[in-house]
């Protein structure tokens, strides 16, 4: 069995709140977001295009708009390489070909597709930080 991967939810969030090509892909966007890496929950709220809320973790029924989620097989490389092979590069790729799971109100995150790869984007920046400070 694999160690987990742990998304660094403070780092992530700050980061997402000071980044331009963020703030500018999600203006407007409410919408809480489940993220599953592995068997681990993660749950963020987004109000008015700002992360208001990211944490590990359920209450038992957290309710999500959209659901992001994958094998801790498929996150890896996705978040800890900084120039992921082909089709790890992006959520609707890993959709395809690599079981990854994008479900929920799809309209939504369509419309919003470019800040959810921001999102991805920043996710990646902090854990490779977070792995080489440990």
């Amino acid at each position: 069995m694999s160690d987990p991967l742990r998304l660094p939810v403070d780092a992530i969030r700050e980061r997402l709140n000071a980044d331009a090509e963020f703030t500018l892909t999600a203006r407007y966007w409410n919408c809480d977001i489940r993220y599953r890496v592995g068997d681990d929950d993660y749950f963020m709220h987004i109000e008015n295009g700002r992360v208001t809320g990211f944490v590990p973790g359920s209450q038992g029924y957290d309710p999500y708009d959209i659901h992001v989620g994958g094998a801790l097989e498929t996150w890896r490389p996705m978040l800890l390489e900084a120039n992921p092979k082909p089709f790890y590069h992006d959520i609707f790729a890993a959709t395809l070909h690599h079981g990854f799971e994008l479900s929920g109100d799809l309209g939504a995150a369509y419309a919003y597709y470019y800040a959810l790869r921001r999102i991805h984007a920043v996710f990646g920046l902090c854990v490779r930080e977070a792995a080489q400070a440990a």
